[in-house]
């Protein structure tokens, strides 16, 4: 893939109208374009196929996680919009990924297979954030905060993002959603073709405003690393002129080739 195909700008907005301006600047930079709950509870399934006619596919990034059966029939549903990628909570549990898998590969049109990927551990969780919702513990002696425990409670965020990994791939998922700081590791233990899908994108010099991701990486870093696929958000809209960094961005991660 070239960098136009690794991009996904995530169309946090909460107006279709906006998101559907930015839709129309950035293509053909860029052709994966992430609908996520505010857009999609704001706009409806409409906003979906309205960046398909301009020429977008889209990321439906609902971040399925229900009993199987709901799951099952939502994933249905979501066939119909024709999105290229949609994802689930790994925490649901191998039964409910399973019924994805089932719906994708039941219900998909015709050569309109979607990426089905599974949500590992938020980028706005931190290993204390884990541990007050008592999903990974900690003892009082790893609370501390030296560096040497914030090493080790490093270690515990990485590792339990490895483990869903893992029951996603048995669950048939094609990959997952983690942060970019965890892909090398996934890669290594389930192999290069497991699609690692990585939020938190940043660029080098913008600083964002109300920043809740604490699991971040730059771009150029992330593709360095292996990435499949890079989500990028605020870092860009932030920016003084989004459509030019993010040209200036495909060119240069491209090798300084234009996309």
């Amino acid at each position: 893939m070239n960098c136009s195909e690794k991009l996904i700008i995530a169309l946090d907005f909460p107006s279709g109208r906006e998101a559907l301006t930015w839709v129309q600047k950035f293509i053909p930079a860029v052709k994966y374009f992430k609908v996520g709950s505010q857009l999609f509870v704001s706009e409806g399934p409409k906003i979906v196929r309205d960046i398909r006619e301009l020429g977008g596919e889209v990321f439906l990034d609902l971040k399925f996680h229900d009993i199987p059966n709901t799951v099952f029939g939502a994933t249905k549903a979501a066939m119909e919009l024709e999105p290229f990628m949609i994802n689930v909570h790994v925490s649901g549990g191998t039964e409910m990924m399973k019924a994805a898998r089932k719906a994708v590969d039941q219900f998909h049109k015709k050569g309109k297979k979607p990426l089905l990927i599974g949500v590992t551990v938020l980028t706005s969780h931190s290993d204390e954030s884990l541990s007050e919702i008592k999903i990974n513990e900690m003892s009082s002696r790893t609370s501390r905060t030296s560096s040497r425990t914030r090493s080790h409670l490093w270690r515990r965020v990485r590792d339990l993002v490895v483990h869903y990994a893992a029951l996603a791939s048995k669950a048939g998922l094609d990959g997952v959603v983690c942060s970019a700081q965890e892909m090398g590791i996934i890669k290594k233990a389930l192999g290069e073709k497991f699609i690692t899908v990585t939020p938190g994108i940043r660029l080098e010099e913008t600083a964002v405003m109300n920043d809740d991701q604490k699991r971040t990486m730059t771009a150029e870093a992330a593709l360095k690393e292996g990435a499949d696929y890079l989500v990028l958000g605020r870092s860009l809209f932030q920016s003084r002129n989004p459509l030019e960094r993010l040209k200036a961005l495909s060119f240069k991660i491209s090798g300084g080739t234009n996309v």
